[in-house]
């Protein structure tokens, strides 16, 4: 169980409980699928260093036995986003026969028909450069490092010659900061298979305190917006108000027209009469960023809408807006 603490961004992981005796199994599957040769650990809380490794076998089970009483941790090795897990129990006497499950990856990978795309940092800006990344691809479930590539300066990248199956995009620690200052490192889940609808990656980075999460752009619909004022306001999947949104309006030239913030309520107006074609981005720390093209007659035709209800998505999920 995941519960998620959305205005801030933050989040807090409640993991399921199972106990059982010292012989128990892991079933490990990818959406329905076994997955065969995963590592799968269990990490006792009391000691890091009381942990048992087990691989999963043809049909996806990892077996444990003779497992000291205590209490642990269950994880399969290398995941993307955050990571699917359990609390073990285990007690002498225990119930026998159980079987623990794991999702993986816990994130359904981005289908894609070829390893290239581009990468956006949480501050990103169209038409200015950004740190440069260093991406490692990894095989699926051995986790084996294939090859490394560096991003350009506008996020853009290329793994050539990779064949069908799944890999993990490891980011590794660069220039690119979260909106906490740490670098934003972590592995995101890709299926190359010529039949997925989409060509490459569009991928938007952010962070929460429980690390790395990324929206696939291309699961999110853009469709362009006529406004007749650039005012509204920001709120979160629950329908809170986010203070301190940054919204910004930048014209054709990819130059900053306008830059706003969210009050405590979420609400935002800008003074200025702007017509025009822009791009408009809305972004807060921990959120799926919103952009969008917009036309403007910002003080022209009443029959635009003159407010903006901003939805920012998070842990990956769409942003979206409705006109009032």
């Amino acid at each position: 169980m995941l519960a998620t603490m959305a205005r801030c961004g933050a989040c807090t992981l409640v993991y399921p409980s199972v106990q059982v005796g010292p012989n128990f199994r892991v079933e490990v599957e990818d959406h329905g699928r076994p997955v065969k040769g995963l590592r799968v650990e269990i990490r006792g809380y009391e000691s890091s260093d009381n942990r048992v490794v087990s691989d999963t076998d043809k049909n996806g089970f990892a077996l444990f036995r003779n497992v000291r009483p205590g209490s642990y941790h269950l994880s399969a090795d290398h995941d993307a986003g955050i990571p699917d897990g359990a609390d073990i129990e285990v007690k002498l006497g225990g119930p026998t026969n159980v079987t623990a499950h794991l999702k993986w990856p816990s994130i359904a990978p981005i289908a894609v028909r070829s390893l290239k795309g581009i990468m956006r940092g949480p501050d990103y800006l169209p038409g200015q450069s950004q740190p440069r990344l260093s991406l490692g691809l990894l095989e699926g479930s051995s986790g084996r490092l294939l090859k490394d590539v560096q991003t350009a300066d506008n996020g853009e990248f290329s793994f050539e010659g990779v064949r069908s199956g799944l890999y993990f995009l490891s980011l590794k620690p660069s220039g690119l900061r979260a909106w906490s200052g740490e670098p934003i490192t972590g592995l995101i889940a890709v299926a190359v298979d010529p039949g997925a609808q989409t060509d490459h990656l569009d991928i938007d980075l952010g962070w929460t305190s429980c690390g790395l999460w990324y929206a696939d752009r291309n699961k999110c619909p853009e469709p362009e917006l006529k406004i007749g004022q650039l005012s509204g306001q920001v709120l979160d999947v629950t329908g809170a108000a986010i203070s301190g949104a940054t919204i910004l309006l930048l014209d054709h030239a990819q130059k900053l027209v306008e830059r706003l913030q969210s009050d405590s309520a979420g609400k935002f107006a800008s003074l200025d009469s702007l017509a025009g074609t822009y791009e408009l981005m809305v972004s807060a720390p921990g959120f799926t960023p919103f952009r969008r093209t917009v036309h403007a007659e910002l003080r022209g035709d009443s029959a635009r809408p003159s407010s903006l209800t901003v939805q920012l998505g998070l842990g990956g999920g769409c942003s979206g807006v409705e006109p009032q």
